[in-house]
């Protein structure tokens, strides 16, 4: 993630010359292309709106308080991860729980 995916300009505020690109960028994520669209306003400029990035960000630090939460309150033999725990992470316990993720959730690695 950049600064540049943080920055917020209302899509209210478009001027004539963004329907264009608004237009053709809303094609492309209608058509599940969304590196193209995302490359589309990198190449022409566009500033205005959130990029997926930051909702992706604040998804996976929400997923880390969720474990953070999960782990604090579990019983002393119980470890909360969504991958598989390492030797170190399970020192000490004998359940590894994983959460049930939704259809909408990315992976970590993403």
């Amino acid at each position: 993630m950049k600064q540049r995916d943080i920055s917020f300009v209302p899509h209210s505020d478009m001027d004539i010359h963004d329907v264009n690109t608004v237009e053709q960028h809303k094609n492309l994520i209608e058509q599940n292309r969304f590196s193209e669209a995302a490359s589309l306003l990198d190449n022409t400029g566009h500033k205005k709106g959130f990029r997926a990035a930051i909702f992706n960000t604040i998804q996976n630090k929400l997923r880390k308080i969720q474990l953070y939460l999960l782990n604090k309150t579990a019983a002393p033999n119980e470890y909360y991860s969504f991958a598989e725990p390492t030797d170190e992470e399970m020192e000490g316990k004998t359940f590894w729980l994983q959460p049930i993720e939704d259809d909408t959730t990315e992976s970590e690695e993403k």
